[in-house]
């Protein structure tokens, strides 16, 4: 068994649960499985309607290095175009999901989207070897673009980190700690939250994606362990860290 590794970090993230599209966008504070699943498939350059079925049975884990700000944008939608879909800025009706349109005086709706800043994380698939092979070259040359849960929010780096031999927790507590983009932490080591699929676990989500069909997109559940996983600190094993020179010194020589 071996675990295909991936660096989730960027300005932006957001992880969209499974709640109904409407004012308020919200994020989880951890990388969804299906959200997660879904940079894999983009990379394969598969369908939305493509079967998923030899990918979710991969088990999944993430480990938080910066769990990041909770942030809120606030936007408004509106249309330029009436229901004739002529230009009319001033008559504007958006559609509804029925085939119809909106009255004009209630077609500017307003919404407010839920990101992570400066957050990220080290996300594992555990699974046949050879699969994550597969999955780690089509990372390496995707066939769409990669995002992290929105496609306004773009990984600052690449995300392979590779395929390695192990179980699932074991992996995700054996990769160095990865840099956010932020002050690195003092000492050795890190300890770093980790949620990790467990059929036994103490925690239910709703992310085991069915079908990524944009009409019949439809997720199940899954059960999750939360863990705490102390992880190396390269920065600090490569003496690159806190200095052992004492200012203090310069006194006491004059």
């Amino acid at each position: 068994m071996s675990v295909l590794a991936l660096r989730l970090g960027g300005p932006l993230q957001a992880w969209g649960g499974s709640q109904r599209l409407e004012r308020y966008r919200r994020t989880e504070l951890f990388p969804t499985k299906s959200a997660v699943l879904g940079m894999l498939v983009a990379a394969l350059g598969r369908d939305r309607r493509d079967p998923v079925d030899d990918l979710v049975t991969l088990r999944f884990g993430v480990r938080a290095d910066r769990p990041g700000e909770l942030l809120r944008d606030f936007h408004t939608l509106s249309s330029l175009f009436d229901d004739n879909r002529r230009f009319a800025p001033e008559r504007g009706r958006l559609p509804t999901a029925s085939g119809a349109y909106r009255p004009a005086s209630t077609s500017t709706q307003v919404t407010e989207r839920f990101y992570l800043s400066d957050a990220c994380f080290v996300a594992g698939f555990e699974g046949p070897t050879e699969t994550l092979r597969d999955l780690d070259e089509a990372l390496r040359r995707p066939a769409f673009p990669l995002y992290l849960g929105r496609r306004s929010c773009p990984p600052d780096r690449p995300v392979r980190l590779g395929v390695h031999d192990g179980d699932l927790l074991t992996v995700l507590g054996s990769i160095p700690f990865q840099d956010g983009g932020g002050v690195m932490p003092p000492g050795p080591s890190v300890r770093c939250e980790a949620v990790v699929e467990d059929a036994g676990g103490d925690r239910e989500l709703v992310d085991q994606v069915r079908t990524f069909d944009s009409i019949a997109r439809s997720y199940g559940r899954r059960r999750v362990r939360h863990h705490y996983l102390v992880v190396p600190n390269p920065t600090q094993a490569a003496g690159t860290g806190a200095s052992e020179h004492d200012p203090m010194t310069l006194l006491e020589e004059s």
